[in-house]
């Protein structure tokens, strides 16, 4: 089955609208940074993808909330209770951790060098707000109003524009880090406008901690594997070399953002497909169809590193064609690794550890290395290569067996139930 079959399929199957909205997002994020890149200087933009990537890291483990939110409505169904218990509980569950980050908005003002605790401090409002978006999503997607889910990250990507470039020039990047916590608020009161569900009887049987910590640990895991250079090349670079980077980035791990969408659709069907013999052939089709717009995108960026470059951030970055081509090529494979990544999880298998333990290596190698841009890229390729093959090796294995799985090892409907919604 060709690429554009399957792609079709995915489309049929419901994961057009997501897979759209996340494409706008991603081009929306580009022409963000684009912009914003060109009204600040290199030393301020680099500050402000420090923090950006702050947020984000903040929001990854929050998709743990929105699969357990979604399961939740998949088997009880989406009522008042349900919404209203679910939100309560995790703007709850989000107001220590966003306490915390507060009080330690002045140790990561000077980690990362910014000019006051302001700019970390929007770190907790973006946490409160984002735990809620996450899980009002999520109940959105148990109820299969996909088309509201993508409506989300529309309104939010206007959002983000139109008030992060309005709020820049009076403020710069604190105005830039507040245009995007309101983009988050904008995200929650469409998603809660739409969530209204009859009565009901029942009561919520409340979020499930387990397959919470579980999926957490897993996309927690892969978020740093292909993020942590970009937030110690801000620590270890001076500004305008840290500006570069950061630049440069983006452009690559935008070549994520897509798959990532593609990804939600394929890994209901890795659950249902790991106790079938066929399970080997689920594999590769799904990972064909996460795996083929990042080898796209990246192969394009790698051919045309500098026009890419000068279309979204001028000439300031006109040097850093080299740095684009070798980190569109490190999150083309990568790729690959969230595919292997999520077919571990799929098995509840101890595999989801290896980005865990690939981040822990790039780290280390960047701790040593890092005097340059060009020596951190490569710290990072170096990382991925013996991840994304030991990885390979083991699922492979696994998943390429023909004999129905059963035992230990059968992925537990009821536990991944989380995930699978």
């Amino acid at each position: 089955m060709t690429l554009v079959r399957r792609v079709a399929r995915l489309a049929a199957a419901g994961a057009a609208p997501i897979a759209v909205a996340v494409a706008v997002q991603s081009a929306g994020n580009l022409a963000f940074h684009s912009v914003v890149g060109r009204m600040l200087e290199p030393g301020s933009y680099g500050a402000l993808g420090a923090v950006l990537s702050a947020m984000v890291m903040l929001g990854v483990p929050l998709g743990a909330l929105q699969t357990a939110a979604s399961a939740l409505v998949a088997e009880h169904g989406l009522t008042g209770p349900t919404v209203r218990r679910t939100l309560r509980a995790v703007a709850l569950w989000s107001l220590p951790p966003a306490a915390l980050v507060l009080a330690a908005s002045p140790a990561m003002r000077d980690y990362f060098r910014l000019d006051s605790p302001a700019e970390a401090a929007l770190l907790a409002p973006y946490l409160l707000v984002a735990a809620v978006v996450a899980a009002a999503r999520g109940l959105l997607l148990g109820a299969r109003r996909l088309g509201v889910v993508a409506g989300t990250y529309l309104v939010a990507t206007a959002a983000r524009l139109v008030l992060g470039f309005a709020l820049i020039v009076p403020f710069g990047v604190a105005g830039a880090l507040a245009g995007t916590v309101a983009a988050e608020v904008a995200a929650l009161l469409l998603a809660v406008a739409k969530l209204r569900g009859p009565p009901g009887p029942h009561l919520a049987k409340g979020l499930r901690l387990g397959a919470v910590a579980h999926a957490g640990l897993t996309v927690t895991g892969l978020f740093l594997f292909s993020t942590a250079d970009l937030l110690l090349a801000r620590h270890h670079l001076a500004d305008a070399a840290s500006g570069s980077y950061v630049a440069a980035a983006t452009v690559a791990k935008t070549v994520l953002a897509l798959p990532a969408g593609i990804m939600a659709a394929v890994f209901p069907q890795l659950i249902a497909a790991w106790p079938a013999a066929t399970r080997g052939r689920a594999l590769v089709r799904g990972g064909i169809a996460v795996t083929g717009p990042a080898l796209l995108g990246a192969g394009l960026i790698i051919l045309l590193p500098g026009l890419v470059l000068r279309v979204l951030y001028g000439d300031a970055y006109a040097g850093a064609d080299g740095l684009v081509q070798a980190l569109c090529g490190v999150a083309a494979l990568t790729s690959f690794v969230t595919v292997l990544t999520h077919a571990a999880l799929a098995r509840r298998a101890w595999t989801i550890a290896i980005p865990w333990a690939g981040a822990i290596l790039e780290v280390a190698l960047i701790e040593v290395w890092h005097d340059s841009p060009a020596r951190i890229a490569a710290c990072s390729a170096a990382a991925l290569l013996p991840t994304l093959l030991l990885i390979a090796v083991v699922e492979g294995r696994r998943w390429a067996r023909k004999t129905p799985q059963v035992g230990p090892d059968a992925a537990d409907p009821s536990r991944t139930a989380a995930a699978a919604a």
